[in-house]
This record gives C-alpha cells, sequence and structure tokens, in this order.
C-alpha cells in the first residue's frame, strides 16, 4: 500500500478470484453461518455498483474517471466477500512473526516515505502512493491520511495483542510517528479521528484491567501532546483554514472553499438526489446540481466536484442510487458492526467506526486507493485475532 496502491487493487481482485474457487469444497456448519452476514453486506455493495455502472456507463458520459471509480470499488468489494468468507471460515493460523514482519515493515515504509516527501521533497501536505505519488495532487492528501491510518490500526491491533516487554514500546512509537504522518498530510479527518480510535483500541483490550488502560490512556495523551507543541504551526494553520471557511460560508455564503465546498455537496447532494426507489447518472446529479447552483449560490461549491463526489457516503449513495443505495450502504455498515460482535472480535469495531467518521467527509467505499487499504487491513486483523492460541 505504501509503494503502489493499484497493485494493492489487483492483489486484491486476484486473491479474491482464487477464494471463489476454492470456496466449493468447504461445508459451512451452523455455528459459521454468522459470517455469512459481512459477506452479503460486501457483496451487495460492490454488485450495487456494478449493477449502476453497467446501468449508466456508455461511451458519451462526461465524468469517465467518476465511473471507473464505481467499477473498481464494485469489483475490490464482490472478489474481497469471497475472500472474507474463505479467511473466516479456516481461521487462518498465520504464525505471528509474519504478521509482526509485515506490520514492521509496511510501517517503516510509510514512514520513511512520509517524512521523506515532509522534510526532502519540502511537500506542504504528502501524498505516501496516492495519485502515484504526485505531491499536490487534488485527494492526493486526504488517500494518504487514510492509508496511514488503516495501516496503524492493524499495527496497533498486533502491537496491543502482543505479550512481549516490546508492546509498549511498539504501540507508543506507532503512535507518535503514525499522528506525526497524518498531520504532515493535513487532513483534518483523520486528524482528529486517528487519535480517537486508538483510544477505543485501548478501552477495549484493558477495559478490565484499569492499571493497563490507565498506563496505555497517558501514554497516549503524552504523544499526542508532544506531537502537538512539534506540530504546533501546521495544526494551527488547519484550524485557522477550517475557521476562516466556516466564517466564509456561514455569513458570506460562499461555499468556495474546502469545508464550505463539502457543506455544499451535501446539501446539494440531497436536493438534486433521485426520488423514492430510482436512480441517476452522473451527469443528470450534475445537471441538477447546475440549475440548483443558478438559484442559490451557496451551492457552487459543490459544482467544483461533480465529477469526483460528493465527499460524504451516505450523501453520495442517495444522489446516485437513491434510497435504494443508502439502505444498502447502512446495512453494509451494520454487518460489518454484526460481525465484529458475534465472532467476539471487539478490536475489529475501529474499522467500522473509522469508516463510518471518515465517511462524514468523504467516501471510503469508492474508487480503488482508500477501499483497498481498509480491505487489505481489515482482513489482516482478522486472520491476527482468528488464531486461538495465545499471541508470543
Amino acid at each position: 500500500m505504501p509503494i503502489d496502491l493499484h497493485m494493492t487493487n489487483k492483489i486484491i481482485n486476484t486473491v479474491g478470484f482464487i477464494s471463489f474457487f476454492l470456496l466449493f469444497s468447504e461445508k459451512f456448519t451452523k455455528g459459521e453461518r454468522n459470517i455469512f452476514i459481512l459477506f452479503i453486506g460486501l457483496i451487495m455493495l460492490g454488485a450495487l455498483d456494478l449493477t449502476w455502472y453497467e446501468f449508466y456507463k456508455n461511451n458519451d458520459v462526461i465524468y469517465r474517471n467518476a465511473y471507473r471509480g464505481y467499477l473498481e470499488a464494485g469489483k475490490m468489494l464482490v472478489f474481497s466477500s469471497f475472500t472474507f468468507l474463505l479467511l473466516s471460515k479456516n481461521h487462518v493460523r498465520t504464525n505471528i512473526k509474519f504478521h509482526l514482519i509485515a506490520a514492521i515493515l509496511t510501517q517503516l515504509i510509510v514512514f520513511s516515505r512520509a517524512f521523506y516527501q515532509n522534510m526532502d521533497l519540502n511537500a506542504a501536505r504528502i501524498s505516501l502512493s496516492a495519485m502515484n505519488g504526485n505531491i499536490g495532487q487534488m485527494g492526493a492528501a486526504t488517500i494518504a491520511a487514510y492509508i496511514i491510518t488503516f495501516c496503524s490500526l492493524y499495527a496497533s491491533i498486533l502491537f496491543i495483542k502482543l505479550d512481549s516487554k516490546y508492546k509498549w514500546f511498539l504501540f507508543y512509537i506507532n503512535f507518535a510517528l503514525t499522528c506525526a504522518a497524518i498531520v504532515m498530510t493535513g487532513t483534518r479527518a483523520a486528524i482528529i479521528t486517528y487519535p480517537l480510535l486508538i483510544v477505543v483500541i485501548l478501552f477495549i483490550q484493558h477495559r478490565d484491567q484499569k492499571i493497563f488502560l490507565a498506563k496505555g490512556l497517558t501514554g497516549v495523551l503524552a504523544l499526542l501532546l508532544a506531537c502537538g507543541v512539534l506540530f504546533s504551526k501546521e495544526i494551527e494553520i488547519r484550524i485557522s483554514q477550517f475557521k476562516s471557511d466556516v466564517i466564509t460560508y456561514t455569513t458570506q455564503n460562499n461555499s468556495l472553499s474546502s469545508v464550505g465546498a463539502r457543506f455544499s455537496m451535501i446539501q446539494a447532494g440531497i436536493n438534486g438526489a433521485p426520488k423514492g426507489l430510482e436512480w441517476q447518472s452522473l451527469e443528470t446529479r450534475a445537471d441538477n446540481i447546475k440549475i440548483l447552483s443558478k438559484e442559490n449560490s451557496i451551492y457552487a461549491g459543490a459544482t467544483e466536484f461533480l465529477g469526483v463526489h460528493m465527499h460524504n457516503e451516505i450523501v453520495e449513495a442517495l444522489s446516485t442510487k437513491g434510497i435504494f443505495g443508502v439502505v444498502v450502504l447502512l446495512f453494509f455498515y451494520v454487518t460489518l458492526i454484526y460481525y465484529c460482535l458475534i465472532e467476539k472480535k471487539l478490536l475489529l469495531l475501529v474499522f467500522p467506526i473509522s469508516i463510518i467518521l471518515f465517511g462524514l467527509s468523504d467516501v471510503i467505499t469508492h474508487d480503488k486507493p482508500i477501499p483497498a487499504a481498509w480491505i487489505v487491513c481489515l482482513f489482516l486483523s482478522i486472520s491476527l485475532l482468528s488464531k486461538k492460541e495465545e499471541i508470543k
């Protein structure tokens, strides 16, 4: 993921294709049928994207890249659903050393590339491997922040489960460097959300061990404050920009800013959505939003992103696939949470929490990079927590 996201996408689809055929030799017991609920959630969400794509994509469409985003995400979700089913059925017991090597190596590459882009290339907002590593390209820094977050969640789950004297050192150093890397992306959603997710991991893992919980929270808070001091200038700039955007939006109806455009897209996506169970193409959605923009300048910010998405998961689903799209998306959320609870893999709850929170200001199930990041890290975490023996 920190090197080439296109390759990650191909690997996910290839493994899913192989998993599909391997499933023919599997027999599922009554007790294992609970895992089908998330399989259904994944495959329904992917199949809906592919169906919508086939229904509206033609040679005359204007927003070709946006359509392709649905195609790529749909394929990945469908193929990954088979991998998930096979993975959960067999409770794959990968040696903990392989998980440790994978996590440490990946994090070293993530941090090395992040600091290199920031310090050597003087990138105002690092891109990591997003958009082929092109610094300054729209959306690249945000994608990088999500990649860094999901990789760190997998590593954090691994480190917190270790029975080793290096457990807290690895956990803390990973947290500190991840915070620094995320600040380098300048992505406010990740800067706020990531520390909260780490706190969730600590509460879940040590909810019955007050001493360890207090120790973990104290360390995280201290490192968070240190990171805040170290990157105070960068954080102040992003806070100042946020305040300026909000003031401009609320007092002048100016949505031509980062925050203002997001507010604008939410309103435009809702008001320009198809009625009832109807669907609509991206071109129809764009026409509806352009009409709204002519009537009220508050929608002007949304017109800048007609060829991308509405920067809100639920609004994006509503604006293209109507109520049915929202229902399928919410069903996916529920199935992911249900799986974590019914399988008693509570640490995995950080994935639906992060997907839902990030989905408030972005679309986490669209295109290749972001779904690839959370799918790989979720599956690795499932494999890790499927081990029945004590993790050493």
